[in-house]
């Protein structure tokens, strides 16, 4: 594709171009590190970064068209320069125009909402599985290629570039849908703006992420964009959680005419439970639909994930899959990653690993821990280093009230201090119940373990299927069901760690 070609189709106009309009582009990068011969590299501004100044680096790599929006220097690769007003804002047609906008070729359900977007993902992608369509799935635990290529993802929704690549890849191999996780910074980053979603989920909408958005309507605003995108009554649906306060606005969004389904607890909801019957092993609902009821026996635990599994159920009304598809397609999914997941080495208790990070996350994991009916609940938790500070007192006072035992902890600490994190999550919150400080996840997850007595429930919560932690600038490997898995097996690692566990007043 020439430079003038990708101009004309991604619809961009610069302030000025200089050079050759019919140079080849070979592909398109915004990080000067991936850069190949032949490729264009738009100088995006981040929050701690500026392009502008890599492009030597870019030039160096054989790049041959520079993005910018000022005057830079340019080595002999480089065969035309376009100046524009704002890199940031076309760098998603550029990417949507070079790669086809492969979208426009799939059925693509965006999922957006504080908590539930995973877990709700991989229903809804067995959902279709179970129809027969070939899917493919983006999202915080992974990004897939209708279950071939999976690949780790390093963000919840990916930059506007690979985005496009990735989806287009999955139109060559012949993709029929794509379920997707839309996070907040995407949608304000405008990421997902070359996106043509056909279906738009909101889960719900507690705090989070107030280190980036600055306020919480801001927060909801970026939210709102997925939905705002709903326009065509044929073609697009809405399929929001009514229980939510803040479902009327997603619902306001968009063409008005656009059909919408909701989902909730009460008889109000389009699609609600009739029974739902909780246990530490399994989940089994009666579920009300417009087209009739339906019975899932889950593997998924708690009355959060009854909600997820409603949102899939709502997605599959608004989609006219059949009713038995939907049922299949839910009982397949035995666990997600990191999503209540149960650790099982035949312990006489619970051990259960959650992505839970949020106030509300954590309040509803324990809401639903305690509903399957422990003798204890012991719980350990922390919050992200260099990140929203405000939420830590709030999820200690949390942890501390509906746990019997509380070990506060690091997760992902960066350039803070663990040991000083304690100070985060005072003032006084203590209840009368056991609270313990570890700064070492490591040692936290096993003293959490080695306190386990039968009945009890260790919850170990914050990172799910995260494979690391992050200290200073490093990332060093830790999985918590790993360290969980090592406690059960030899609790006597916890004494060459330096904790002589018949000294700690658990009891």
């Amino acid at each position: 594709m020439t430079l003038t070609e990708l101009l004309d189709e991604a619809k961009v106009v610069p302030l000025s171009v200089e050079g050759d309009l019919d140079v080849i582009i070979s592909g398109i990068h915004h990080d000067s590190r991936q850069v190949n011969s032949g490729d264009m590299f738009v100088c995006c501004i981040g929050e701690t970064s500026d392009g502008h100044s890599f492009v030597p680096q870019a030039a160096e790599q054989g790049a041959v068209v520079i993005v910018a929006t000022k005057e830079v220097e340019i080595g002999e690769s480089v065969k035309a320069v376009v100046i524009v007003s704002d890199t940031n804002s076309i760098l998603s047609a550029l990417a949507g125009a070079f790669y086809g906008r492969p979208s426009e070729s799939l059925a693509v359900v965006g999922i957006t909402g504080t908590n539930g977007k995973t877990t709700t993902s991989y229903l809804l992608r067995s959902i279709y599985e179970s129809m027969g369509l070939k899917t493919g799935l983006i999202g915080t635990i992974s990004y897939s290629i209708h279950g071939k290529h999976k690949q780790d993802a390093p963000h919840t929704t990916p930059d506007a570039v690979y985005l496009q690549k990735l989806m287009a890849t999955m139109v060559h191999n012949r993709t029929e849908v794509c379920v997707m996780e839309v996070s907040s910074h995407a949608l304000a980053q405008d990421r997902c703006k070359e996106i043509d979603f056909d279906v738009a989920v909101f889960t719900n909408l507690t705090r989070d992420h107030m280190d980036y958005h600055e306020n919480e309507d801001s927060y909801k605003e970026a939210k709102g964009k997925l939905f705002a995108s709903m326009v065509d009554p044929a073609r697009h649906r809405k399929v929001v959680n009514i229980d939510d306060p803040n479902a009327g606005y997603f619902v306001s969004l968009g063409n008005p005419k656009v059909p919408v389904v909701t989902f909730g607890m009460e008889k109000s909801a389009d699609v609600h439970p009739l029974d739902i019957q909780l246990t530490l092993f399994e989940t089994n609902v009666l579920v009300k639909t417009p087209r009739g009821n339906i019975e899932i026996s889950s593997g998924l635990l708690g009355r959060h994930n009854v909600y997820n599994i409603l949102a899939a159920v709502s997605v599959g009304i608004a989609v006219d899959a059949p009713l038995e598809d939907i049922v299949r397609g839910i009982e397949e999914v035995d666990s997600v990653p990191g999503r209540v997941e149960l650790v099982d080495e035949e312990q006489p208790f619970a051990v259960i690993v959650d992505y839970a990070h949020t106030p509300d996350a954590l309040s509803r994991l324990l809401d639903t821990v305690r509903e399957c009916g422990p003798r204890r609940i012991i719980t350990v938790v922390g919050c992200g280093g260099d990140r929203d500070r405000g939420k830590r007192p709030v999820m200690a006072k949390i942890a501390a009230a509906k746990s019997e035992v509380c070990i506060f902890t690091s997760d992902n600490p960066r350039s803070e201090d663990p040991r000083k994190f304690e100070r985060s999550y005072y003032p006084p919150i203590w209840n009368g119940n056991r609270v313990f400080v570890y700064d070492l996840r490591k040692i936290a997850v096993r003293a959490a373990v080695a306190m386990g007595e039968e009945g009890d429930a260790v919850v170990i919560a914050g990172k799910g299927h995260e494979k690391y932690q992050i200290i200073g600038k490093e990332r060093k490997y830790h999985d918590d069901r790993e360290e969980c898995r090592e406690a059960l097996l030899h609790v006597d690692m916890l004494h060459a760690s330096g904790i002589d566990t018949s000294e700690i007043p658990w009891k």
